[in-house]
């Protein structure tokens, strides 16, 4: 992997969280979490007009039909939210 691929910064949220989110040199914030700190992340990178991916909420949702064959389709259900982790 070339230098400056993977670089990880560890810290708090308040503390580090929020000085890469409003870097002007942050291009781009992906983050996987709550809705409340996913408006904060919103809020500190909009005057840098950053790209955002926020993934929130709810994890795989999923309908099974009340004529489904449960025997079938809670197996594939569950292997199904963890195929592409």
């Amino acid at each position: 992997v070339p230098p400056g691929v993977v670089n990880i910064v560890f810290g708090t949220g308040p503390r580090v969280g929020e000085a890469l989110v409003s870097h002007p040199e942050v291009p781009l914030i992906s983050f996987t979490g709550s809705q409340p700190t996913a408006e904060r992340i919103t809020q500190l990178s909009a005057p840098h007009c950053k790209k955002l991916s926020l993934e929130l909420g709810g994890k795989n949702p999923a309908i099974i039909f009340e004529d489904a064959n449960l025997d079938e389709c809670v197996p594939a259900t569950v292997r199904s939210s963890f195929a592409n982790q």
